[in-house]
């Protein structure tokens, strides 16, 4: 009868070998990184346009309901539909500002230089 009992049991892996296996297990599986620039592109155009087209319908919506309780024909949906029309524009060029200057910022070297071709 051999004596394999009596054997030391395996030492386990240290934490910081386990947190690089972890990390490269997130970083193989995560979807984000198989999108790329494409699904993101489309994503914010979607977003984009979908500012755009619920300002305008929210503004025709109001002018058509003035319209309804006021008795004042087309006129109050023709000027809160254009009211739509620029309150969706603003909105829309408020929303690429703030993502251009997120990317701008997301892009900047740590030393406050604009990265390593500028």
């Amino acid at each position: 009868m051999t004596d394999e009992s009596k054997q030391p049991p395996e030492t386990p892996p240290s934490q910081e070998s386990f947190e690089a296996r972890l990390e490269a297990a997130r970083h193989a599986h995560d979807p984000r990184i198989g999108a790329g620039a494409r699904g993101g592109a489309m994503g914010t155009a979607f977003r984009l346009s979908a500012d755009l087209v619920s300002a305008v319908v929210a503004g025709a919506g109001l002018g058509w309901g003035l319209d309804w309780l006021l008795g004042t024909g087309p006129w109050m949906l023709l000027l809160f539909f254009f009211l739509g029309i620029a309150a969706g524009i603003m909105n829309v060029i408020r929303t690429a500002n703030a993502m251009n200057a997120a990317q701008q910022a997301q892009n900047r070297a740590p030393d406050g230089t604009d990265g390593p071709n500028g």
